[in-house]
């Protein structure tokens, strides 16, 4: 199962040998090279595991301290999956990008743009997009199988470690430029955050505000089951539940730790890391999966309530409240998870 979040109408492309790549190198006076389907499987083939999250997820949560602009989505829109094809640096050298740094020192080439058969443009910096370690790449396999229609058949790009908004689905160009992606979801404010103060977009300059490319830093809860076999505790009693979940860092930050409180962070208990742990330092692109016995505090309504933090490489750890990252889009929420169950 992975979520679902599109722009436009998903394109049908129904004579895959009819699709064409292009990567186009105009603006360094190279030309424009197109590849076919075929082309790319009969490149080098690389996999790589990473997650991807909608910059709305959890937008919900910010809406009890203000009204946002979007969908009010829960902890589900975000998925993980292994991804085949081919690397963006191999297809860009194979076009004549020969030494991006000095494409981009000398000829002032900063971004790479990707256009999609569904009119959706996004682009991301040339550091990214060529670096050996970014591992990015040109992907039309998701988990061994061909792409499914609804994640970007035939052809997507996948960023490890950015927004998905910059994994762009159905690529049709690939475009090396001076300049940024044109449209709403690369210059526009759907995907800026923009300050808590700011209600109404039109009193910024949203041209002097960056879009979203690597992420922050993310944790959720998806199970909380009692582990007290005696009667029915009563409230203010403290009992110890197991939970279950997720955590996820961009920029390729490892999870180093996930933290549980049943007590509203008044005490924490760590949790054991039980997949995901291995990934290599600084490419930790997937999500990791976590248990935690909590000692937890039975409330007035018979309930508990656990909050989960992360802390990844940098050691950079969720705020407990959105409430000073509130942003009229309700984008990036990465404070505490919050879940209650009835005991």
């Amino acid at each position: 199962m992975f979520y679902i979040r599109h722009h436009h109408p998903v394109p049908w492309v129904r004579d895959v040998s009819k699709y064409c790549l292009k990567i186009d190198l105009t603006e360094l006076g190279k030309g424009i090279m197109e590849l076919s389907l075929d082309d790319l499987k009969k490149m080098n083939k690389v996999e790589v595991v990473a997650t991807l999250q909608c910059s709305g997820n959890r937008r919900g949560d910010m809406n009890q301290f203000g009204r946002t602009s979007g969908t009010p989505w829960g902890q589900g829109a975000i998925s993980n999956a292994k991804w085949g094809g081919v690397k963006l640096t191999d297809v860009l050298k194979l076009a004549g990008v020969d030494d991006p740094i000095s494409a981009q020192e000398k000829d002032g080439m900063e971004h790479v743009r990707f256009e999609a058969l569904d009119g959706m443009s996004a682009s991301i910096g040339i550091e990214k997009a060529c670096s050996p370690y970014g591992d990015v790449i040109v992907a039309y396999e998701m988990n061994n199988s061909p792409l499914p229609r609804d994640h970007g058949f035939p052809v997507r790009i996948i960023v490890p470690g950015y927004a998905a908004v910059r994994n762009v689905k159905w690529v049709e160009k690939i475009k090396v430029s001076k300049v940024e992606a044109e449209g709403p979801w690369q210059r526009g404010l759907n995907y800026k955050t923009l300050p808590p103060s700011v209600k109404d977009a039109k009193t910024v300059n949203l041209a002097a505000m960056p879009s979203m490319t690597e992420v922050s830093l993310f944790s959720g809860i998806t199970q909380i089951k009692s582990s007290e076999k005696s009667a029915a505790p009563k409230p203010g009693d403290q009992i110890t539940v197991k939970a279950c979940g997720w955590a996820w860092a961009g920029g390729g930050r490892n999870i180093v730790r996930v933290d549980v409180t049943g007590d509203e962070g008044k005490t924490w208990a760590t949790a054991e890391i039980t997949e995901g742990a291995n990934q290599r330092f600084g490419r930790a692109w997937a999500w990791v999966f976590w248990t935690c016995d909590v000692p937890a505090v039975v409330r007035d309504d018979h309930s508990v309530q656990l909050c989960s933090k992360a802390v990844d490489l940098a050691f950079n750890v969720q705020p407990e409240s959105c409430s000073h990252t509130w942003n009229v889009r309700g984008l990036g929420n990465n404070s505490w998870h919050r879940v209650s169950v009835a005991i």
